[in-house]
């Protein structure tokens, strides 16, 4: 799990492994739509400052371990669990919402699942639907094996970012979160753009859930074209010429300077 160490390019290795980490899309119904949470990485963040994403991050030694395993519960797929675990480890600390029954806000300096195992609470996983597997194009410095899953929260929770990680965090509709990306008010990454293009296509939280529960996940490791002048382009398997571009090497340097070109800033790549 987590990727392979090293991608084959045609007579070259790339040698760049993604790390395994998970993200958690939690949904709201709010009278006829509904919304979905997300949280703006804070400026001091390792990774993808600024932008505004899913609550998640990398799946860490504690996701494995005896006391994660005992306060999760209904995990279908054995293998899955550390990745569950991370994700709810993960909404828990950046946002303060724990997904147990019932869901609750809770703050807490010690580990969200020596918490639970105290409090005697669970995280459901029954409740989850795995429906996305998104790995990171080799050209990018750091790379991912990321796990995407949605689950529902039936009442309405207002979200604590935790001021480290993330600096502000809100439920909003796919389509105001679709805007303000169009718009530049908010920097959204690409996998990110993609989901909530296919949020956007639901009308309830309940069809979303029922749709994506029954959902076969085959990873997507986009590509990145680079084009003659200089401008970068995100190209999706089955897009044409997916096929002809080579796994390359990490190049931050170059998608810096491409991203200039294009007046727009690559959330995956640190730009000062």
């Amino acid at each position: 799990m987590g990727g392979s160490a090293l991608v084959e390019s045609g007579h070259d290795l790339v040698s760049n492994p993604p790390r395994p980490s998970s993200t958690m899309c939690v949904l709201h119904q709010r009278d006829e739509e509904f919304e979905v949470l997300m949280v703006r990485r804070s400026a001091t963040a390792r990774f993808m400052a600024h932008a505004w994403v899913f609550p998640g991050g990398v799946v860490d030694p504690e996701d494995h371990g005896d006391v994660a395993r005992n306060v999760l519960a209904g995990i279908a797929e054995a293998e899955l669990g550390p990745w569950l675990a991370a994700a709810f480890r993960e909404v828990a600390e950046e946002t303060g919402i724990w997904l147990t029954s019932p869901p609750l806000v809770a703050a807490s300096d010690e580990g969200v699942f020596a918490v639970a195992a105290e409090r005697g609470l669970q995280f459901d996983a029954s409740r989850v639907a795995y429906f996305a597997n998104w790995i990171t194009p080799t050209m990018v410095p750091q790379r991912f094996d990321a796990r995407f899953f949605i689950a529902a929260i039936d009442t309405a929770i207002d979200p604590v970012p935790d001021g480290e990680e993330v600096d502000a965090a809100e439920f909003v509709t796919p389509a105001e979160a679709l805007r303000r990306a169009d718009s530049n008010e908010w920097l959204v990454p690409f996998p990110t753009q993609r989901i909530l293009l296919q949020l956007a296509e639901f009308t309830s939280v309940a069809a979303a859930i029922d749709e994506w529960q029954q959902r076969e996940v085959t990873p997507i490791q986009p590509k990145m074209q680079i084009a003659a002048d200089g401008t970068v382009a995100v190209v999706m398997p089955g897009e044409p010429g997916f096929d002809d571009l080579e796994e390359v090497e990490p190049d931050a340097e170059l998608l810096t300077r491409a991203a200039a070109r294009q007046g727009r800033r690559i959330p995956e790549v640190q730009l000062d």
